[in-house]
């Protein structure tokens, strides 16, 4: 019985320590995702109303080019 507890011991202290350096880097990575959602979706959110906008300016012009071609 003490030869098994002396080769799982340094086996278990292995295991806690790696997984508590993985247990650390996660919360981390998580943080800086969700920072960095966070900072981008007011460009995302400006890039999108100026597709929009141009969107809309062409659909604009184009009636109204149709329109002066029906005058003619």
């Amino acid at each position: 019985m003490r030869l098994d507890i002396c080769r799982i011991t340094p086996l278990a202290i292995a295991i806690c320590l790696f997984g508590g350096c993985d247990a650390k880097k996660a919360p981390i990575e998580k943080g800086r995702q969700a920072v960095k959602e966070v900072v981008t979706q007011p460009f995302n959110a400006l890039d999108a109303a100026k597709d929009s906008l141009k969107h809309s300016d062409d659909k604009q012009k184009a009636a109204l080019e149709e329109a002066n071609r029906e005058i003619k």
